[in-house]
C-alpha cells in the first residue's frame, strides 16, 4: 500500500491538539488503503504544544515530531515536514482545523485519478474581515501580474496534496524563502482543485497576523519574478541619465554665460 503523510505545522495550539487529533483519527481511520504517518512540525511554540504532541505520540506511532528551538515560521515549518516525511503522497494542513479533515476524501479521490496536485480552493472569504479580504484580493493580483508564466491560484494556501514526485522536486529548489503557493504551480505538474468552505477556528485564536502576511507576501513577490531584483539597477540607470542631462544643462547654459 501507498503510504500517505499529513503534514501539520503548529505554533502555539494546545487549544486545538486534542481537537485535532480527535477529528483527524475519525478521518484517518476511514482511508483503508494507505498506511498513514503525522509529522507534526512544533515551531518554536511557548505553550505546552510540545509537551502534548509528546503525550499523544506515546499513544499513536503514527505520529512523528520535528520541533524548532525557536519560531521559523509556517512557510520553514512545512519545509521541516517535507524532509522529514516518507509518504508516497502528502497532505498539508494546519491545526486550527478551519481547513476541514473530510476534504482529504476529496484531494485522494482525484489523486487516484492521476493528478499529482490536488489543491484546496476557499469558495469564498465570508468569514474574513474586510480588511482581511482586501489584503488578500491585493495580494493575489499582485502575485498574478508579476509571476509570469507562474500562475499561482486564487484562495489556495498550503493545504493541498502533492505527489512524492512534486515534493522532492521542491525540496531540490535552492531557495532559502520558501513560499509553497507559488513554488508548488512553478514545479507544473498536472494540478486538479476541490472546493471547500473554510470552517471557524474552534478555540484560540490565529497566529497569522498582518505582519506575517506582509512577509509572506514580499517572499512571494521574490519567489516569483526577478523583477524586483532589476528594479535597483533601473533605478540606478534612471537617476545616472538625469544626473548627465543635468550636468549637460549646467554646461550649456555655462557656455551660453561665457558667450554673452
Amino acid at each position: 500500500m501507498k503510504k500517505l503523510s499529513l503534514i501539520v505545522p503548529m505554533y502555539n495550539e494546545e487549544e486545538m491538539i486534542p481537537l485535532f487529533f480527535e477529528k483527524i483519527n475519525e478521518v484517518l481511520s476511514q482511508i483503508k488503503n494507505y498506511t498513514k504517518e503525522i509529522v507534526c512540525v512544533n515551531d518554536g511554540s511557548k505553550d505546552k504544544t510540545l509537551e502534548l504532541l509528546k503525550k499523544y505520540k506515546k499513544e499513536n506511532n503514527k505520529i512523528h515530531i520535528v520541533s524548532f528551538s525557536r519560531n521559523f515560521g509556517h512557510e520553514a515549518a512545512v519545509a521541516a515536514g517535507f524532509s522529514r516525511a516518507l509518504g508516497d503522497v502528502m497532505i498539508v494542513m494546519d491545526a486550527d482545523l478551519q481547513d476541514p479533515p473530510e476534504v482529504i476524501f476529496d484531494l485522494l479521490k482525484k489523486y487516484e485519478e492521476g493528478y499529482k496536485i490536488v489543491n484546496a480552493k476557499r469558495v469564498d472569504r465570508k468569514s474574513d474581515s474586510f480588511l482581511k479580504r482586501t489584503t488578500a484580493e491585493m495580494y493575489y493580483k499582485l502575485i498574478y501580474k508579476m509571476s509570469g508564466k507562474i500562475k499561482v491560484p486564487e484562495n489556495v494556501g498550503n493545504y493541498r496534496l502533492m505527489d512524492r514526485e512534486v515534493v522532492d522536486k521542491i525540496n531540490a529548489l535552492p531557495e532559502k524563502n520558501r513560499v509553497f503557493r507559488v513554488l508548488v504551480p512553478f514545479a507544473g505538474y498536472k494540478t486538479a482543485t476541490v472546493e471547500f468552505v473554510r470552517a471557524p477556528r474552534p478555540k484560540g485564536e490565529s497566529h497569522y497576523n498582518y505582519k506575517s502576511m506582509f512577509k509572506l507576501a514580499g517572499d512571494s513577490i521574490v519567489s516569483s519574478s526577478v523583477a524586483p531584483l532589476k528594479w535597483p539597477l533601473k533605478w540606478s540607470l534612471g537617476i545616472g541619465f538625469l544626473t548627465c542631462l543635468a550636468l549637460f544643462i549646467d554646461l550649456i547654459l555655462y557656455i551660453c554665460h561665457r558667450c554673452n
